[in-house]
């Protein structure tokens, strides 16, 4: 069946929705397509207004237009979409099992343009860009032919599945529209127990020697503790089992960047990050700072 074109679409509108007029139906698709900043075609604006209305377009009759999608644009149930994004957190992989019995694999991004985030789900042969580290945090990455659904947070999302492209650092983007990673640092006095998880960056004061423990099921663990600061106060950083590993040989001095460190209150009412398969942490350049001291 041929796609729909414009009017076709805003009959069907017409259709469905007897309380709004023509020209009120127009004014949307015209703000639709304004606040997309030219990324829309009239059929794309006029689909995504219809999905807004609760009218059903059917997918055979029209597929989206458009090239790509800034994130603040996205709703939910679109199909066929591309989204430009920095990269920001890399999730682990995980695995399931289907009702088929066969092992399926599932990974997640957290990605952000200028408009705002957006979590990206890879499924399958496309976790295997994880898993081999061709992707990483700070990278920019398009996503083709994604799918939006809503998350069970209620938040919207973006899956990659087996139609999905992911292309790494394209050579036609421009870096500096995208927000740097910095852009998404916390300073550590605003670090609350309130909070689930944070993105931190400072100054290694302080730092143990890895110790071993063992778990009620017999298994060891490791973990190692440090303190990080920043200019505008201090925190304790606990890191467990492959995260003391990859810590490496700190030193005092050093300068750590963790992102999505998960946020523990403890009795005292001190809160520390705690660092975990989620986790990632990069380790800068040394740096000599001064911070007041407390």
């Amino acid at each position: 069946m041929p796609k729909m074109d414009l009017e076709q679409v805003v009959q069907r509108i017409l259709l469905v929705r007897r309380d709004v007029t023509r020209e009120e139906v127009l004014k949307k698709i015209y703000e639709k397509k304004r606040s997309a900043e030219g990324y829309f075609l009239d059929e794309a604006a006029a689909r995504i207004v219809a999905f807004e209305l609760g009218v059903e377009i059917p997918r055979n009759d029209v597929e989206p237009s458009w090239t790509e999608l800034s994130i603040e644009n996205l709703v939910s149930g679109l199909s066929d979409v591309t989204v430009t994004g920095r990269v920001i957190t890399v999730y682990p992989v995980l695995t399931f099992s289907r009702s088929d019995l066969t092992e399926g694999k599932v990974a997640r991004l957290l990605i952000a343009d200028k408009t705002g985030t957006l979590k990206t789900v890879l499924w399958d042969d496309r976790v295997s860009l994880i898993e081999e580290e061709k992707i990483s945090s700070g990278q920019i990455i398009r996503v083709l032919h994604g799918y939006v659904r809503e998350g069970l947070d209620g938040k919207l999302e973006l899956h990659v599945g087996t139609r999905g492209e992911i292309h790494i650092s394209p050579a036609d983007l421009v870096k500096s529209e995208y927000p740097p990673i910095t852009s998404f640092i916390e300073k550590i006095s605003s670090i609350t127990g309130k909070r689930k998880k944070a993105n931190i960056s400072g100054t290694v004061l302080g730092i143990h020697h890895a110790s071993e423990f063992q778990r009620a099921n017999g298994t060891s663990g490791k973990v190692r503790r440090l303190q990080l600061q920043d200019e505008t106060g201090k925190i304790a950083v606990v890191f467990w089992n492959q995260k003391a590993d990859e810590l490496g040989n700190v030193e005092k001095g050093d300068r750590l960047q963790i992102m999505n460190g998960r946020v523990k209150e403890m009795t005292d009412g001190l809160v520390e990050i705690h660092v975990d398969n989620a986790t990632q942490i990069e380790k800068t350049v040394k740096k000599t700072e001064k911070f007041p001291s407390s």
